[in-house]
């Protein structure tokens, strides 16, 4: 006698769970129990915390040491000031908060990534694929508007330590966010494919982990950078 057997994040349905009944509830249906694949999600984004976090520490040891932590840039390409939250940048004859208005785009994006997990989890793919697009193009804007920030800024890393570190911290979360909206974009696809379903969607709430790993990492280097200098 031939029995069907299924795939579960992976792995193959156990006979318990082939007892289930069908799920009709339209809500997730994947075990509630971490599998091999999520605890190595887990320790991904640890190592990532532990390297963001001696980026930080090495930020305030700086920051408490220094005599002079913020000295007087010596070779602006133009005009130079320590960037804050309320800083403005000239954009087409406006003035344009534009780290202000980052900031709440790279956050609000968190919001429409657990939209396209929420939906891939009740199986509508098509509402999961606008989300995702959106966080993707959401992405694309921050980024962007970072690279913008920086031809506007007047000063190079290696005017004071501040420059150095302020580069070095924004320079790396950019790399990460990068690689978030490449994988990002790798899942759209993938979701666009037919790949992900109600009962596996693995690789796609990898991807939403990590993309809040990389928003909740620029709400702290908001707030040490530009709010608190």
């Amino acid at each position: 006698m031939i029995t069907e057997r299924t795939v579960v994040r992976g792995r193959r349905q156990t006979p318990s769970e082939a007892r289930l009944l069908p799920n009709e509830t339209g809500l997730t249906a994947q075990p509630a129990r971490f599998t091999s694949g999520m605890w190595a999600i887990v320790l991904f984004i640890s190592s990532e915390t532990m390297f963001f976090a001696a980026l930080f520490t090495t930020y305030f040891y700086l920051r408490a040491r220094m005599p002079a932590w913020e000295p007087v840039f010596e070779r602006c390409t133009d005009f130079c000031e320590k960037p804050a939250w309320s800083s403005v940048t000239h954009i087409a004859g406006l003035e344009v908060p534009l780290v202000l208005i980052n900031t709440v785009v790279l956050v609000s994006s968190s919001l429409t990534m657990q939209l396209a997990v929420n939906a891939i989890k009740q199986g509508r793919r098509r509402p999961a694929m606008v989300w995702l697009a959106l966080t993707v193009v959401m992405g694309i804007w921050f980024i962007s508007g970072q690279g913008y920030e920086y031809t506007k800024l007047g000063f190079l890393p290696d005017n004071g330590v501040f420059a150095a570190v302020f580069f070095t911290l924004t320079g790396f979360h950019g790399a990460h966010v990068t690689g978030g909206i490449l994988m990002n974009a790798l899942t759209l696809f993938r979701t666009a494919k037919g790949h992900f379903t109600s009962r596996r969607h693995l690789a796609f709430e990898a991807a939403s982990i990590y993309w809040h790993f990389v928003d909740v990492v620029w709400i702290g280097l908001f707030t040490t950078i530009y709010i608190l200098g």
